[in-house]
């Protein structure tokens, strides 16, 4: 099983390749506000870099969120138009579990700064249990979360030093994403949509 992995959620875009459960082509790259100039080469550079062409890979994952609404957009068009052209099947992944999955403690608590005091945030224990089922709420209702599981380990897809909220970064163990998600059901290219968990401001603004 060849996947194709891609993430354009956070300021780094990670593309990926996994063979057999092994990483075989990776890029990983910060990139804030450059998504759309290099996202799409990126997904090329990973094929040509281990002589692969589009059409070699089985399936596509792509993270659908929560996390930039800009970002989330670009990832799923490009997943979108290659699961279409190719005809290979989609399959949609947290970028909040695929933190949790990424880290091997008891309890994990995966967050994502959505600014003014707001956060995107879950709880999941080391087994992909979910304690708290991903969600976007303000700075007090994370910090319940917080002071309620004192061990647990508070991850993000960038450092977080927010006051009484701190994260560390944590790299995806992508290996062990795929493995988790290559069960999940795969979603027509028509049907696939972002997992905002909010609407984004404009509009909220116009509600």
């Amino acid at each position: 099983m060849i996947t194709l992995f891609i993430d354009t959620s956070a300021s780094d875009v990670s593309i990926a390749i996994v063979k057999d459960e092994k990483v075989i082509s990776k890029i990983v790259k910060n990139i804030p506000n450059q998504h759309s100039v290099y996202a799409v080469k990126f997904v090329n550079d990973v094929l040509e870099t281990i002589g692969m062409k589009p059409n070699d890979i089985d399936n596509i994952m792509v993270v659908n969120g929560p996390g930039s609404f800009t970002g989330i957009r670009i990832g799923l068009t490009i997943a979108k138009i290659y699961g279409y052209l190719l005809k290979k099947d989609i399959i949609t992944v947290s970028s909040l579990r695929a933190m949790a999955l990424s880290s091997n403690a008891k309890i994990v608590i995966p967050i994502i700064d959505a600014h003014h005091d707001n956060y995107y945030y879950g709880v999941y224990d080391m087994f992909d249990n979910i304690i708290l089922k991903d969600n976007f709420n303000n700075k007090e209702e994370l910090l319940k979360q917080i002071n309620k599981y004192e061990d647990a380990d508070i991850i993000s897809n960038e450092i977080i030093d927010n006051g009484d909220i701190k994260a560390r970064k944590i790299d995806y163990d992508i290996v062990n994403i795929v493995n988790h998600y290559k069960y999940e059901l795969p979603v027509n290219p028509h049907l696939v949509v972002p997992n905002y968990l909010k609407l984004p401001q404009a509009l909220e603004e116009n509600k």
